[in-house]
């Protein structure tokens, strides 16, 4: 499984926390990555959160900060230069803003590398304590819902800390997700939780929940569009023609031949399923093939360009309004195997299978990734 990247969100909560946690005069506030730096102007251009460009000025009069990963109180930050800022750190400024141009009174920043390091934090975090399932049903009054994970049910329980995020519409990426409440989730939304987990109880204690409303679809591709990322399909459940719209954030992957036929062998007619052979890899000799979110970040990644018609796939995605089409989140090819198999292990391998990765949320798969 590939690093997850820690939500820009959670760092800005981060770093913007310890501002407001101060007493600090009122201010415009700007978050990003630094892209580009200014040794002799005394300005860097920031990537913003939104999106945007802005120059930040930094004068000689600014105070400069640098907080160690994962720390909510400046008494822990540290003074530093402006040399000390470097491209590719996270970067909070309070301080006037005009258009494109931002003075800046105070700077947080949080480098490079104790990004990398807070990430791995995260990583391992969602590895160990993150829950993935579909949403049986959902209580907002008691804070309470119920997740089925395989043929398992666990009740969830949130409190008033728990955060709520709910996928974009074409990624299942934690770093891509937007702020959300336990009132916008719904049964059979994809759902991946944080927080401690009694299995003998079947009870797990929510600290962060993702969300998201996705659809599974195998098909044979009839045509492909490649200028403009549109994949025709002819689904192999309904036999009705869908529109798979791949964007630049579809995570496309192939399914090696051998893996496949491994699956096919995996999966049986009405739900039933043979002992899981062990799949070599990061996950080590004994790791057992229990849904493709556990092998995605492992198959080889491929383009649109290696897509061509005739082809079988099976990709997860969000709805369109007009049922006929799908923003892809995830593609998987090379499924031949599993559709030469029949039709029944084709669903049996839709209804296995967790988007929700990381962590991270997981690579949300991952989440949080990117």
């Amino acid at each position: 499984m590939k690093p997850l990247s820690i939500s820009a969100s959670l760092i800005a909560l981060a770093l913007t926390g310890l501002l407001f946690g101060q007493s600090q005069p009122a201010a415009d506030r700007t978050i990003g990555e630094v892209t580009s730096i200014d040794a002799a102007g005394r300005a860097v251009m920031l990537k913003e959160d939104k999106g945007a460009a802005v120059k930040i000025s930094i004068g000689e009069k600014a105070i400069l900060l640098r907080v160690p990963p994962g720390e909510t109180d400046l008494k822990k930050a540290t003074r530093i230069a402006f040399g000390d800022i470097g491209v590719g750190d996270r970067l909070l400024a309070a301080g006037t803003k005009a258009s494109d141009k931002f003075e800046a009174r105070t700077v947080v920043i949080m480098n490079k590398a104790d990004v990398a390091q807070l990430q791995q934090r995260e990583q391992e975090d969602w590895r160990k304590r993150g829950t993935s399932g579909i949403l049986a049903s959902v209580d907002p009054a008691e804070k309470t819902f119920v997740l089925t994970v395989g043929d398992k049910k666990y009740k969830v329980t949130a409190t008033d800390k728990t955060e709520y995020r709910r996928y974009a519409s074409d990624s299942a990426k934690y770093a891509d997700s937007k702020e959300s409440t336990i009132a916008e989730m719904k049964a059979g939304d994809q759902v991946r939780v944080l927080g401690n987990k009694d299995q003998d109880a079947l009870q797990i204690s929510a600290e962060r929940v993702v969300s998201g409303t996705f659809t599974r679809v195998a098909g044979v591709i009839t045509a492909i569009d490649a200028e403009h990322g549109d994949i025709k399909l002819s689904d192999l459940l309904s036999k009705k023609s869908v529109t798979v719209l791949v964007t630049p954030r579809s995570n496309t992957r192939r399914l090696p031949e051998g893996l496949a036929n491994v699956i096919a062998q995996r999966i049986i007619p009405n739900g039933q399923s043979t002992p899981a052979p062990a799949v070599s890899g990061r996950g080590g000799a004994g790791a057992q093939i229990t849904d493709l979110s556990q092998l995605l970040d492992r198959l080889p990644m491929i383009t649109l360009a290696d897509l061509k018609p005739g082809a079988a796939i099976i990709l997860a995605g969000s709805p369109q309004q007009d049922t006929g089409h799908v923003t892809a989140i995830t593609v998987v090819a090379g499924i031949e195997p599993i559709v030469t198999a029949g039709a029944s292990l084709v669903q049996n391998l839709i209804g296995g299978w967790n988007l929700g990765g990381g962590g991270g949320a997981g690579d949300l798969g991952a989440e949080l990734g990117q």
